[in-house]
């Protein structure tokens, strides 16, 4: 019996790490396109997204004791010294913005590295 395997190029490895990279992409511009929304007194709540977040993996976490009471609660009066753009349910209003332009962000990052 004889038995062969062929690897054409690799192409589950660089297919892997191509869409690994268009999720690195994304969840950068997400990031970066949600702190535009977020409340800022000391920049805590914005700095805790890159300290508590793992790009690439599609987590993407704000975490401060307060940062779910902000998040949850858009009725709150944020104050808009530091941010005339604070509000709660950040990521909703980036969402709502900038959702086609992340989505074209990550397919051309991933497209690439194909």
């Amino acid at each position: 019996m004889f038995e062969s395997k062929v690897k054409l190029f690799d192409v589950d490895t660089k297919v892997t790490a191509a869409v690994k990279y268009g999720q690195f992409v994304l969840d950068n511009a997400v990031m970066k396109d949600s702190n535009y929304y977020i409340p800022t007194d000391e920049h805590y709540l914005e700095k805790s997204v890159f300290l508590h977040s793992n790009p690439g993996s599609g987590l993407i976490m704000w975490q401060t004791p307060y940062a779910r009471r902000l998040y949850y609660n858009p009725k709150y009066n944020f104050s808009k010294d530091v941010n005339p753009n604070a509000r709660g349910l950040w990521f909703e209003a980036a969402k709502s913005e900038k959702k086609e332009s992340w989505i074209k962000q990550g397919e051309e990052a991933t497209r690439s590295k194909v």
